[in-house]
This record gives structure tokens, sequence and C-alpha cells, in this order.
């Protein structure tokens, strides 16, 4: 077994994991966001806010991963029978003007 072997068997784990515990996960980046706001005073609210929820979605992306792993595997669970999810569409959000290139 070569390293790229022990790799790819280290993220599949990792990923297992994470699918398993997606919820103690969300409860956790809930509780961090939370205590970040009150100890901020409010002042990054909405930043941490956005952080929360991109925090999140990379959870339930795992999470949606291994259950299309597992159904192209047919390790599907019994009575699994959600759709795989739809390509995002939307576009990046336009960049800040500060962030513009200057000419």
């Amino acid at each position: 077994m070569g390293i790229a072997d022990r790799l790819k068997d280290l993220k599949t784990k990792a990923v297992d994991a994470t699918a398993e515990r997606s919820d103690k996960i969300h409860e956790a980046v809930e509780k961090v966001a939370t205590v970040a706001d009150e100890r901020t005073g409010g002042k990054y609210h909405e930043r941490i806010q956005n952080a929360s929820a991109k925090a999140g979605g990379l959870v339930d992306g795992l999470k949606d991963s291994d259950r299309d792993a597992s159904a192209q595997s047919g390790d599907a669970a019994p009575g699994d029978t959600q759709a795989a999810p739809v390509a995002d569409t939307q576009s990046a959000p336009p960049p800040d003007a500060d962030s513009a290139p200057r000419a």
C-alpha cells in the first residue's frame, strides 16, 4: 500500500467521522459563534455569522459527499432516498470596492 492509498484511506475515515458526528459539530460551531459574538460585543456579528454558516456548509457538504459515495458503492442505508445535491449555480459575490485593482 503506497502513501497515496494511505492518504485516501485517512481522508475516507475523516469524512466518515465528520458525517457521523455532524450534529455535534454544528452544535460546537454555534456555541463558538455565540461566544465569539459575546466577547467582541457584537462588533463582528455579521462576519461571525458568515463564518459559522460557511463552516456548517462545509460539514453538510462532507456529509452529502459521504452519502453519495455510499450510494454509489451500494452501501446506502435502507430508506435513504434523498436525491443527490444539485450543483450551486449562484455566482460569487462581487468583490469589495477596497479590493478592486487600482489603475
